[in-house]
């Protein structure tokens, strides 16, 4: 995934499901919990997943982290569409920097669209007998310029509800969003490294006490001290006494990622910038 200036390795959690003999045993709630434990182990930003049921996982802490933007190609002639052959290796390559860079444009947490990432998709929407197109912009003065895809994950997907990676200016905005990717906070440094102060904050630094309480990650519980400066952000843990010397907002991991996603304002972040998060995966 891009992070930030980083290209990072990150997790999605999918098809957690226990046989039902075996249900109402804490099962599920051991081996997630070690998992999202290694997982903070290893330096991790966060997890993220695509809930069947979002109550499945908010006894662990997960939260919300991206709205689904409805986008459809524009009904205009200068663009044209193509289905995408999984055995065209030049096209692969050609459609994958243009992705990453359609969306570089607008987000800095996006899945990289690399060529083998574009071969699972497309083996993907085969088996469901959907498509992927590329998507063609004529040239005024001849010739033609890739510009992005378009996918459709079964024959009966709508228009409307075709997963788009495509510049602004080649589509139009549907009416609504939905939420659809939910996320949990792990490493608090990882996390805060891409976080920095807004361009037209006056300071070069600012200073942000926080509690945090995770029922998870023992780690993670404490007061902190966020230094935000214009180029990222560093965490540190204080002693109790800062709790009773200094202003301390209490926050959860849920909070974190409400406010860090972009998901709802607080005013204690104002003068911080936030994730612009990109997630269409639906595995």
């Amino acid at each position: 995934m891009q992070f930030g200036r980083e290209e990072l390795t990150l997790s999605y959690i999918v098809a957690v499901a226990t046989g039902q003999k075996y249900r109402r045993r804490g099962i599920m709630r051991r081996i997630l919990t070690e998992a999202l434990r290694e997982e903070y182990a290893t330096g991790k930003p966060f997890v993220f997943l695509e809930p069947a049921n979002p109550a499945y996982y908010t006894p662990f802490q997960f939260a919300y982290a991206s709205r689904r933007e409805k986008r459809i190609l524009k009904n205009d002639a200068c663009y044209h569409c193509r289905s995408v052959d999984d055995g065209d290796e030049n096209l692969f390559n050609e459609l994958s920097a243009c992705c990453n860079a359609v969306l570089a444009e607008k987000y800095d947490i996006f899945c990289l669209r690399s060529p083998d990432y574009l071969r699972c998709v497309c083996g993907e929407v085969s088996a469901g007998e959907g498509r992927v197109l590329s998507v063609w912009e004529r040239q005024a003065g001849g010739g033609e310029k890739l510009i992005g895809m378009e996918v459709f994950d079964y024959p009966d997907t709508r228009e409307q509800d075709a997963r788009v990676v495509l510049p602004d200016a080649a589509t139009l905005k549907r009416y609504g969003t939905e939420p659809f990717i939910m996320a949990r906070i792990l490493s608090l440094p990882a996390f805060f490294a891409g976080i920095s102060l807004r361009e037209e904050v006056a300071a070069e630094e600012r200073k942000f006490f926080f509690l945090l309480k995770d029922p998870l990650i023992a780690e993670n519980n404490g007061v902190f001290l966020l230094r935000a400066t214009k180029q990222g952000s560093f965490v540190e843990r204080l002693s109790a006494e800062t709790e009773r010397r200094q202003h301390v907002t209490a926050l959860t991991p849920e909070e974190l990622v409400t406010v860090f996603f972009g998901m709802q304002r607080a005013p204690w972040a104002e003068e911080l910038t936030l994730y612009r998060a990109y997630f269409d995966e639906e595995m």
